[in-house]
């Protein structure tokens, strides 16, 4: 009779539940070679309702971290996101989050108002700083806040890379700027559809 040992029946009986990983065929995107655990973290959306790792499950998620006061980089960058979503040869897939690197002036309702003028089913996330932190931390995702000569004021410099999380919400790929709205349109839609 062969003996196995408790810790190999473990291993199998996880290898045998988990779920596969979808095959990404993404022709512009920095797909990472094994998929990245994001930090657990609890932030609240745009609607006042608490956002947090278990909503990632069971979709595609295109985020984007960035802040309502920029000037440049976050509208641009919603922009391309919005036509690239309108240029996609087949039905969507994800849902896109964009996390707020400034909650200080970004409120749920600052986020909501701002976002509707991209796409109104569109996630705005904000929270307390060390959640917000946490979560770009794990996603590789920088920001700075630099003071401005006024009295107060300030401006936030941040990575401009968007992530792409998989349907058990781990960090699959990444695009860098600059960035191709066709491009994107084309690597959206060769997502597959989720487990």
């Amino acid at each position: 009779m062969v003996s196995h040992s408790p810790y190999v029946l473990l291993c199998l009986l996880l290898v045998a539940c988990s779920k596969p990983v979808p095959e990404l065929a993404l022709q512009y995107a920095t797909v990472l070679p094994v998929p990245r655990v994001v930090a657990r973290f609890n932030l609240i959306n745009q609607n006042n309702s608490v956002f947090t790792n278990t909503d990632l499950q069971g979709r595609w998620t295109i985020l984007f971290s960035g802040f309502t006061y920029c000037p440049d980089i976050c509208p641009l960058t919603l922009g391309q996101l919005q036509a690239a979503e309108q240029q996609m040869t087949k039905d969507k897939q994800h849902q896109v989050i964009f996390v707020s690197v400034d909650p200080q002036r970004d409120t749920p309702q600052s986020l909501q108002q701002y976002l509707h003028w991209f796409q109104p089913d569109w996630i705005g996330l904000t929270g307390e700083p060390a959640e917000l932190s946490t979560l770009l931390d794990s996603l590789g995702l920088a920001q700075v806040r630099i003071p401005a000569p006024s009295e107060g004021d300030y401006s936030i410099e941040h990575s401009t890379a968007i992530v792409l999380l998989d349907p058990q919400g781990r960090m699959a790929a990444y695009w860098k700027a600059p960035l191709d709205t066709a491009q994107l349109a084309a690597d959206f839609s060769a997502l597959p559809a989720p487990n």
